[in-house]
C-alpha cells in the first residue's frame, strides 16, 4: 500500500537538505525546487493526493506492491528521494502524472537497494538499473 502524506516538518528537512546538496545536484544535472510560501499556499493537498491516487491504481505494479510505502509530498527537493526502508519523498511541481512516475521510479530504487550487488554500483550505474526495471514493471491499464 502506498500512503500519501505531507508534513511540514518534512519541507523544512527537504529545504535544509537540498541546500546542503545543492553543488552535487547541479553537477548531476538534477532539477531541485526552493519555492516561497506563497506558492505553498495555493496548494489543495487532498485534491493531490487523490489525482496521483488514481494515477497509480492505472500501474500494475502498483496494483500487486507488496508492504507499505509512506510517500511524502513536498514543494521542495529534487522530483524524487528515498530513505530505507520504505520512505519516499515526491517534489509536488508537476502533474500527478509525472509525481505518480517519480513515486514509482523511487520505490524501485527501494527494492533495489536490498540486493548488495545493486550496493556495490555507482549512482549512473544504479540509475541505469532502476530506469530498466522502471521500464519492465511501469505496464499502464487505461
Amino acid at each position: 500500500m502506498i500512503i500519501l502524506k505531507h508534513s511540514f516538518l518534512i519541507d523544512i528537512k527537504l529545504f535544509l537538505l537540498t541546500l546542503l546538496k545543492k553543488n552535487w545536484l547541479d553537477k548531476k544535472g538534477y532539477y531541485y525546487h526552493l519555492s516561497t510560501l506563497k506558492e505553498y499556499q495555493k496548494i489543495n493537498f487532498n485534491e493531490l493526493i487523490k489525482n496521483i491516487h488514481d494515477e497509480l491504481k492505472k500501474c500494475v505494479f502498483i496494483k500487486n506492491l507488496k508492504g507499505d510505502y509512506t510517500v511524502f509530498l513536498s514543494n521542495y527537493g529534487a522530483f524524487g528521494s528515498f530513505n530505507k526502508p520504505n520512505i519516499v519523498y515526491a517534489n509536488l511541481q508537476r502533474k500527478p502524472e509525472e509525481i505518480s512516475l517519480t513515486i514509482i521510479h523511487e520505490i524501485i530504487h527501494l527494492m533495489l537497494e536490498k540486493d548488495d550487488s545493486f550496493k556495490r554500483l555507482n549512482h549512473e550505474e544504479k540509475e541505469k538499473m532502476v530506469e530498466k526495471r522502471f521500464k519492465e514493471l511501469t505496464q499502464v491499464n487505461d
